[in-house]
């Protein structure tokens, strides 16, 4: 263990050395490289300030030639007086720049950015400024004494004039000079960074190749062993898992087994022919026995009958390997009915001999849950039926109601009108002309009525456009007859695909259903209008009948009507047309609003 920290601790050290001297190249390097470089960076500004003022020179002794002339023309007191206190002014910064720019040119070293050529050029520069300076004095001593004439100081200004150009000539030598100066000094700073820019990048290269990357490669080959090392310690440490947990299976299976059929199942093992070598703790209290059960037959003690104790002793005896199961019911020592459902395994022991372990799981709960299902079904299939034989006692009375309607309909109206036929054909005279045209003017109207009595009867029956062309145009014809029959407003709205056919079953129920809504709204609605509105889309034909009428509480129609007299039958037999041909009826209406009812039919299913 101390070997090992030892070598950690030196790995860390030299790691750290490494890095200590490669961190500290770059940053010697980088410190003194910026130092050097500030140092120019410095010189630089006093190179700019220099500049400025030399440039500076060369205007102000243009100014002063100008302040000059001002002077010499002006022509009262006042502009006098303020031209001279500029050209003091102008005259004084003039000295100072020069004088500074003196100074500056003898602190420079000799022979340092050519100095001694700058020297040289303000000894050509002195004689010009000196020349200058003083004759601007004497213009601004005499323009003080008031009593003088501008022609006094002509020679001086002259002089000024004369000396001006040669001084700016001079004066732009030594701006040209001082910039030249300033690019030199640029050109080699950017010499010098260069060079320590490719100075780190060999430092960087060189610690790359000969620090870096040896101590990457290094780790890495530390890295790869400390993983092998680490798979093979969890390899032993997984084999040493496996020895001890097969050390240990046998005995924790046995007592994990024994426990959980002790406390959750009722088991036993018998030998062959079925007597007891081992009784479960549960199953001991559910037979009743005490704890001697040596030489005692579990099938005996289990009390089952003849038949099934036979069978549970075939399944013991039997040899063949592999789980027997099936469901016995007995009856317990305290008279209560049991389920198990009984499983025998077969385990062979290494001295040859076999064992039979008998586990019982209790189904009771489940079996009763069985019973009550079936209980439930037998008892929804008989009320399924039952319904169903009321629902056709209904479509027969129904029906019977039809016949007796269209029977009565054919003798009030068409029987009654072909007998007054009959007797007004009988009681015509033909020797009364007059009276004989007016009883065959009323055989026609008779027989006009007649004809439309049992055009009204056909068309109730079955119209013949539902088989030749379909719902839509059955449905368009039965409310242009019904308009007529009836004087009411009925409308039709066909936004369907008037190709679509049905099975002649569906088309016959659907219009049938519609022809109650209609003959219901005509009947029971007091309406101003009855709407009949198609509808199609890729898989529904939907056909709604709305009326305008006063409507009815839905709440107060039973769901299945007893006779006639309560009403809600033509509702009823609606709703089972719908059902016949698995479509769907919606009914809604409201008291003085109105009804609306929608047939929806999928005809893809």
């Amino acid at each position: 263990m101390n070997k090992l920290e030892s070598l950690d601790l030196q790995t860390f050290n030299r790691l750290s050395k490494i890095y200590i001297i490669a961190l500290g190249a770059i940053a010697i390097f980088t410190i003194g490289g910026q130092f050097f470089i500030q140092r120019y960076l410095n010189s630089q500004i006093d190179d700019s300030k220099i500049i400025n003022i030399s440039g500076r020179q060369r205007m102000l002794s243009q100014k002063l030639t100008k302040e000059l002339l001002l002077l010499s023309n002006a022509t009262n007191s006042i502009s006098k007086k303020r031209y001279l206190n500029d050209l003091e002014a102008t005259i004084s910064l003039w000295k100072t720049s020069h004088e500074r720019l003196r100074r500056y040119n003898d602190s420079i070293p000799k022979g340092k950015n050519d100095s001694t050529e700058i020297k040289r050029m303000f000894l050509v520069l002195q004689p010009y400024f000196e020349t200058i300076y003083e004759n601007s004095l004497q213009i601004v001593s005499l323009a003080q004494n008031d009593s003088v004439n501008n022609e006094m100081l002509t020679p001086y200004l002259n002089s000024v004039i004369f000396n001006e150009p040669l001084f700016l000539k001079q004066m732009d030598a030594i701006v040209f000079r001082y910039e030249k100066d300033a690019q030199e000094k640029i050109s080699s700073l950017k010499q010098i960074e260069y060079l320590l820019f490719g100075l780190i990048i060999l430092i960087l290269v060189f610690e790359f190749f000969l620090l870096f990357r040896p101590v990457a490669l290094s780790i890495k080959k530390t890295i790869f062993d400390l993983l092998i090392s680490q798979k093979d310690a969890t390899d032993m440490a997984k084999n040493a898992e496996k020895l001890r947990k097969i050390q240990n299976e046998n005995v924790q299976e046995l007592i994990s087994l024994t426990k959980a059929l002790d406390q959750t199942l009722l088991y036993a093992r018998v030998n062959e022919q079925g007597f007891i070598k081992n009784l479960g703790e549960r199953f001991r209290k559910v037979l009743n026995v005490d704890q001697k059960v040596d030489q005692k037959n579990l099938v005996e003690l289990m009390k089952l009958s003849e038949l099934q104790t036979n069978r549970l002793l075939l399944l013991i005896a039997q040899n063949k390997g592999g789980v027997f199961n099936e469901e016995f019911e007995f009856t317990t020592s305290e008279g209560q009915k049991m389920w198990l459902d009984i499983s025998i395994l077969n385990v062979f022991k290494e001295s040859g001999n076999s064992e039979r372990l008998v586990l019982c799981s209790d189904i009771s709960k489940r079996k009763e849950a069985q019973l009550e299902i079936k209980r439930l079904t037998d008892l929804e299939y008989r009320q399924k039926e039952e319904l169903q034989k009321s629902n056709a006692s209904q479509i027969v009375e129904a029906q019977e109601e039809e016949r007796k309607r269209i029977a009565k309909e054919i003798h009030d109206s068409i029987g009654q009108m072909l007998t007054a036929l009959k007797f007004n054909i009988e009681s015509i005279n033909t020797e009364n002309v007059e009276k004989t045209n007016q009883k065959i003017e009323g055989l026609k109207k008779l027989s006009k009525d007649l004809i439309l009595g049992i055009r009204t009867a056909t068309f109730n029956l079955t119209p013949p456009e539902l088989k030749d062309y379909g719902i839509s145009i059955a449905l368009q014809k039965m409310a242009k007859e019904l308009t007529k029959l009836t004087s009411k407003n009925i409308i039709l709205e066909d936004t369907s695909d008037t190709d679509i056919r049905f099975d002649s079953l569906v088309e016959t129920n659907l219009y049938r259903v519609t022809q109650e809504a209609v003959n219901n709204a005509i009947k029971y609605a007091n309406s101003e209008y009855i709407l009949i509105t198609i509808n199609s889309s890729e898989s529904v034909l939907s056909i709604s009948i709305e009326d305008n009428g006063k409507g009815f509480d839905l709440s107060k129609i039973p769901d299945k009507p007893k006779n006639n007299a309560e009403g809600g039958m033509g509702l009823f037999f609606m709703k089972e047309r719908m059902n016949y041909i698995d479509g769907r009826i919606f009914i809604s209406s409201t008291p003085e609003k109105g009804t609306r009812i929608t047939l929806n039919y999928n005809f893809n299913k």
